[in-house]
């Protein structure tokens, strides 16, 4: 009886050292996956009118070539959460004011802020 008890145990030790040892093998996988992963970061930034300097809400923001848009909040901040570091254009819209596209605006591996004014159509 004590002999057969010492063989089960002896099976189950050696199937659970199995089973961990897999794991871990699987965890290293999802290492190389996120490394490989693209990384990404954020974009902020606050538009406000170039001449009185108040932050405008509601303006929209498009990168132009990953087609995000976002608008601004009550205080004139928006915020881009995932973007690729590179090279973008980003088109500022908004009634009563002049668009604007800001050419070739980097965005680096880091957080990235940016304040952008506007003209109102009239001045």
């Amino acid at each position: 009886m004590k002999k057969t008890l010492f063989v089960i145990l002896a099976i189950v030790l050696t199937a659970s050292t199995g089973l961990f040892a897999n794991n871990e093998k699987g965890n290293d996988k999802k290492t190389e996956q996120s490394e490989t992963t693209p990384s990404t970061t954020i974009l902020t930034g606050t538009v406000v009118d170039q001449i009185t300097g108040e932050s405008l809400t509601g303006v929209k923001v498009i990168i132009e070539e990953t087609n995000q848009i976002v608008y601004t909040d009550f205080d004139g901040n928006f915020s881009f959460q995932s973007v690729k570091p590179g090279q973008y254009n980003l088109k500022v819209d908004y009634i009563s004011y002049k668009a604007n596209v800001l050419q070739e605006v980097k965005i680096n591996g880091v957080a990235n802020s940016i304040k952008i004014g506007l003209k109102t159509v009239n001045k």
